[in-house]
């Protein structure tokens, strides 16, 4: 588990359908996703039980909550190896309703320090799309910089991001 300020994060576990289910199946939401169109129920329910799977490695993905209202899930964000190997990338997605208002920042920032001091990592990256502005800026908040060296995802709508170990 790790706190923050106004969050908590805890593992994810198969229980946690519901939130991946609300964001990953929105029209607008999965635009910015993989298959760019909605996840039917089969789909959510395989994506996290990878999300459940990649925890063997020591490091993974969190369910996010307000730490004044725990029962309340407001997206989740993590840090898993990517589709090359070598490289591990952060994770993150909202429900429409808790966009805004600096969670994602908050619980990304987190988990980038907490997966560091793991010394698992001595670079970690971020991809996004293009077009979609506030979760590149967030990448960038992080202290991300555009690392053109770096293939993640072969896909020219992509853009990718990394930062060096700071913990």
């Amino acid at each position: 588990m790790i706190e923050t300020e106004r969050l908590i994060l805890i593992p994810v576990t198969k229980a946690d359908f519901d939130i991946y289910k609300d964001i990953m199946s929105c029209p607008v939401m999965s635009l910015y996703l993989p298959k760019e169109a909605p996840y039917s129920d089969e789909e959510v329910f395989l994506h996290i039980v990878k999300r459940v799977e990649h925890w063997k490695q020591g490091f993974g993905s969190f369910i996010v909550y307000l730490k004044n209202e725990p029962n309340i899930k407001l997206g989740y964000t993590g840090i898993e190896v990517s589709p090359n190997i070598k490289c591990s990338d952060i994770r993150y997605g909202f429900k429409k309703n808790a966009q805004g208002y600096g969670y994602a920042y908050e619980a990304a920032r987190a988990v980038l320090e907490h997966t560091f001091t793991l010394g698992k990592h001595d670079k970690i990256y971020g991809v996004a799309v293009k077009e979609n502005i506030p979760s590149v800026k967030i990448l960038e908040k992080l202290g991300m910089t555009v690392d053109k060296s770096t293939v993640i995802y072969d896909d020219k709508k992509l853009v990718t991001l990394s930062i060096e170990k700071f913990v």
